[in-house]
């Protein structure tokens, strides 16, 4: 998932930004339940600034991603045209995911192999 930028350790949210994070995933899943377009359901999501507000919602579209393209068998067409959003967005959103994992690989290797001390 994302990380804050601001000199956090990566992947790290206080107990109310996890709190808050959990909350949006929730909320735009009501709102695409309700039948509400993705920006549309975004809409309400409670953050306390504009990145963790960002960060949800990539971090919403990831996992969408993750389960319904890669565990799944819908294209990013079919994503994006459910979600009401364009292809070249989900397609963007797939390709960060992708060099996430690829960069957490990396370095999940190097510290096996002394490269790189733990965090």
């Amino acid at each position: 998932m994302s990380a804050r930028n601001d000199g956090k350790t990566a992947g790290a949210f206080t107990p109310e930004e996890e709190r808050l994070h959990d909350a949006g995933f929730a909320r735009i899943q009501e709102g695409l339940a309700a039948g509400l377009g993705f920006e549309k359901a975004c809409e309400g999501i409670e953050a306390l600034d504009a990145e963790l507000r960002r960060i949800i919602v990539d971090d919403f579209l990831k996992v969408t991603i993750a389960q319904r393209n890669f565990q799944g068998s819908e294209t990013t067409s079919d994503i994006a045209a459910s979600l009401g959003i364009a292809v070249v967005r989900v397609e963007a959103a797939r390709r960060e995911m992708l060099a996430e994992v690829a960069a957490a690989s990396v370095n999940f290797f190097r510290r096996q192999g002394g490269e790189v001390p733990d965090a």
